[in-house]
């Protein structure tokens, strides 16, 4: 028995027997012949470059959106340099915002207008009816970008190396299901059935594992299959490689890159989706990613029609509305953000290398008494941050899910709102005192700290300013330390030397807690406040733990919303993280862009870019 995902159908339709999301083995041109005709569809425009070889017999027609026409490129930004090609050790913005959906796709995907999973490089799955076996089919006929046929040892060797301790990634920790007699991890188990069929075996049942493969975003083996038996995987796909080494699977493939300055995608040509007519996606001969370090470079830049569409600050909301008319650009309203942003202190009890701990042992006292954070999270002005550093608009937080998140938000849970009474009173509690207007522990050492944010964000820094004159009422010293983004990546996931950090979250596709397992699963790489442990190192993260895995394991929602309840007040009580705030979500796009559907979800200005295109000539 096969349970079934509703949704919108807007493919055509494919009898397999599978639990078929809308997929569809689509003939290609007018004529029925599987070859659609690149330029046929529109009345202007020739793919340059063009596609290459025949449509495949699996393709996907999409029947959403408006015809295109095919030429010219779309121009975005990126606030930084991606760190590596290579999307199994992808774990940043810059990166993720180039590869997924672009260069790489998956065997399934997330539709953010319809909010529901859809077809990709799979047609479809089907579920046992104790759901601990789930069974995929890739599409028949698909390629590489190289010509090679993507297959379903691709995917084999992709989880392979996902599972492999030695490759650091973040996917891995979706798959986690618990630990055996012995206390090594357990992951399901995938068998290739055949050229295009896979199989995994689950250890337990887990509601969203269908979205957990879909966060696979796969290689091919036939590339770097001998690189991984050879131990090198963690070095190849690096930015100074070949582009012309790395095949695509995704509507682009990489064709330059030069640092600090652009990422150049141009269109896959053996790409296997085709539009509602039946001629081949995508339309844009090219994307580019601009490198634009610095967020008020980036509106500069959009103010002078050097990019075609930007995610909005707050700061910039007011300037850029005023302009629409004049700049040939409209500003959407995306509603309340998903996003946060939250401040942590380091909980690690590690060493380095050199054998000397990450963390000051007298500062990594404080940091690890609760009431010190409750203490911090009263002294800090939400209202005052968005009030002065966002305009107005965006809304304080106290909880690891926006109020965005309307299914899974839970506004009853403990909340800190500025007082300096209570936040001196928990100080005192703690055994804090006050010497000449500075804060001391019970040793007489001074309460002195740094924050790391990313340089790029002014946002993030104009945030900390305000924090470190909100802590400075108690006593502490802040010290701000501003990074490139990368360098502070970096500080959080392997050198582990920073004593806080500001950043945010931006919200998992879909917005689910199971889709939160790095973060919030002590074993897990996003758990930055203290990743990676081998067993829970404080009782509240094994409550955590417990109540993450069953929320995983059942379909029916209230259940599950009782144990996500229960993990949203362990953090509230607790605060590994100090939520802060919370934005208002709006973006802005040049009028020449056809298909542009901006989202609240991310990738929120691309996401369907195999169908955006160009309505007219770029004017600049």
């Amino acid at each position: 028995m096969a349970s079934r995902i509703a949704g919108r159908r807007v493919f055509c339709a494919v009898g397999l027997g599978l639990l078929v999301l809308g997929g569809a083995a689509c003939s290609g041109g007018k004529d029925g012949d599987g070859k659609a005709k690149a330029g046929e569809a529109t009345p202007i425009g020739t793919p340059r470059p063009g596609f290459e070889g025949e449509l495949a017999k699996g393709a996907m027609k999409v029947m959403d959106g408006e015809v295109g026409r095919y030429g010219g490129r779309l121009v975005l930004s990126i606030a930084g340099n991606p760190s590596t090609f290579n999307p199994l050790l992808a774990n940043d913005v810059p990166t993720n915002r180039v590869l997924f959906g672009k260069v790489y796709d998956a065997c399934l995907r997330f539709h953010n207008d319809t909010q529901e999973m859809e077809p990709a490089l799979c047609e479809g799955y089907e579920v046992s009816a104790d759901q601990l076996t789930y069974t995929f089919k890739l599409r028949e006929g698909i390629t590489w970008s190289d010509g090679k046929p993507i297959t379903a040892q691709d995917f084999a060797f992709s989880y392979k190396v996902i599972t492999d301790p030695s490759i650091p990634n973040s996917t891995v920790d979706l798959f986690r299901q618990g630990v055996d007699a012995q206390g090594n991890t357990r992951f399901p188990t995938l068998t290739v059935l055949d050229e295009r069929t896979f199989r995994f075996q689950l250890h337990q049942p887990d509601v969203l594992f269908h979205v957990n493969v879909a966060s696979i975003r796969t290689v091919p083996e036939h590339a770097w299959g001998k690189a991984y038996a050879e131990g090198r995987f963690n070095q190849i796909m690096r930015l100074n490689e070949k582009p012309e080494d790395m095949p695509a699977s995704g509507p682009f493939r990489i064709q330059s890159f030069a640092s600090g300055e652009r990422v150049v995608l141009v269109r896959n040509p053996r790409y296997w989706k085709v539009d509602k007519q039946g001629y081949r996606l995508p339309y844009l001969d090219k994307v580019i990613f601009a490198v634009v370090r610095d967020f008020n470079a980036q509106f500069v830049r959009f103010k002078d029609r050097e990019l075609d569409a930007i995610e909005v600050r707050p700061e910039h909301y007011d300037a850029l509305k005023r302009e629409e008319a004049k700049g040939e650009f409209k500003v959407h309203d995306l509603g309340p953000a998903l996003a946060t942003y939250y401040l942590m202190f380091n909980l690690d009890s590690r060493t380095g290398k050199d054998g000397k701990p990450y963390v000051d042992p007298i500062k990594k006292g404080w940091f690890e008494d609760v009431r010190f954070r409750k203490a911090v999270s009263h002294a800090i002005d939400r209202d005052g941050i968005v009030r002065t550093v966002m305009a107005g608009r965006g809304v304080p937080l106290y909880s690891y899910f926006s109020p965005g998140n309307k299914k899974w938000f839970n506004p009853d849970t403990a909340s800190y709102p500025y007082d300096l009474d209570k936040a001196r009173a928990l100080l005192t509690e703690a055994g804090f005192v006050m010497k000449d207007g500075k804060l001391h522990d019970l040793q007489g050492h001074p309460v002195e700290f740094s924050v790391t944010t990313n340089s790029e964000n002014a946002t993030r820094i104009a945030m900390l300013n305000v924090i470190k004159d909100d802590l400075a009422k108690l006593g502490m010293a802040v010290h701000l330390r501003p990074a490139p983004f990368n360098e502070v990546v970096s500080a959080m996931r392997n050198a582990r030397n920073f004593d806080a950090i500001l950043l945010g979250w931006g919200s998992a596709v879909p917005p689910d807690p199971a889709q939160s397992k790095n973060v919030l699963l002590s074993s897990g790489s996003g758990h930055a406040w203290d990743p990676h442990q081998a067993t829970p190192v404080r009782p509240w993260e094994r409550e955590m733990d417990d109540a993450l895995y069953a929320n995983a394991a059942t379909s029916d929602f209230a259940e599950r919303k009782k144990h996500m309840d229960r993990i949203l007040a362990i953090w509230a009580e607790q605060l590994p993280q100090i939520m802060l705030v919370s934005p208002n979500q709006f973006v802005a796009g040049r009028d020449h862009l056809g298909n542009f559907r901006p989202s609240a979800l991310r990738p929120m200005l691309s996401w369907n870019v195999e169908q955006m295109f160009l309505t007219q000539k770029r004017k600049r």
